[in-house]
């Protein structure tokens, strides 16, 4: 029996969001064809009837991930009152370097999930990932900043790099040195933690100085 166009986008975003997950979990290379579609509840036999190559999946699985991590970030730049911005962006980033996040087995974040892999991809996963990338930075610079500026750009590259740095670092020592791996979690959260002065205070009330050098 012929599934109808719905069905047909349905199963194909199914298996999308199964790679996703694998790919997070494993790396692109790790995981292959019937794997993910097991994983999706569908066989083998039926990938080409969504995707073309396991390139085209790749590069709609990084798409699909850096989605939802730009809409969260989309959320927290709009925000109007500047403290409720700053409160939410420092809720993020406490979680963003939490033992949670770095014990899920599959990184929530696409930039710790993928960079050390996708340099090995294809042009056309290449291309998704640096997309993504530059479009959550563009949000996370916005979250962070009232009035964008090359400068507010490079503190909040600077401050993602810190975030990032530091969970992939934990992550890559959480099970042969957990103490290690806590110092670069809590080294991290320590930094955010503290206040800025009066005077910084009265010189910019969001504009990234907040945990910047």
């Amino acid at each position: 029996m012929r599934i109808t166009r719905d069905q047909a986008a349905e199963n194909r975003a199914r298996a999308v969001d199964a790679a996703a997950k694998l790919f997070r979990a494993k790396g692109f290379d790790a995981v292959g064809v019937a794997e993910l579609m097991a994983a999706a509840g569908m066989t083998h036999g039926g990938f080409y009837n969504h995707f073309d190559s396991k390139e085209e999946i790749e590069a709609a699985a990084c798409e699909r991930v850096f989605d939802k991590s730009v809409a969260r970030m989309e959320e927290i730049a709009a925000i109007a009152d500047a403290d409720q911005r700053k409160q939410a962006f420092e809720d993020y980033a406490r979680r963003y370097v939490s033992r949670e996040a770095r014990d899920a087995t599959a990184p929530r974040c696409p930039m710790v999930a993928f960079a050390g892999d996708v340099s090995r991809q294809s042009e056309r996963v290449r291309e998704a990932y640096a997309a993504g990338l530059r479009a959550y930075l563009d949000a996370f610079a916005r979250s962070r900043s009232s009035k964008p500026s090359e400068a507010a750009r490079r503190r909040a590259i600077r401050q993602f790099a810190e975030l990032a740095g530091a969970l992939t670092l934990a992550r890559s020592v959480a099970r042969a040195d957990p103490k290690l791996s806590d110092e670069f979690l809590e080294a991290v959260a320590l930094r955010r933690a503290r206040s800025p002065t009066p005077a910084a205070r009265s010189r910019v009330l969001f504009d990234g100085s907040f945990g910047g050098n």
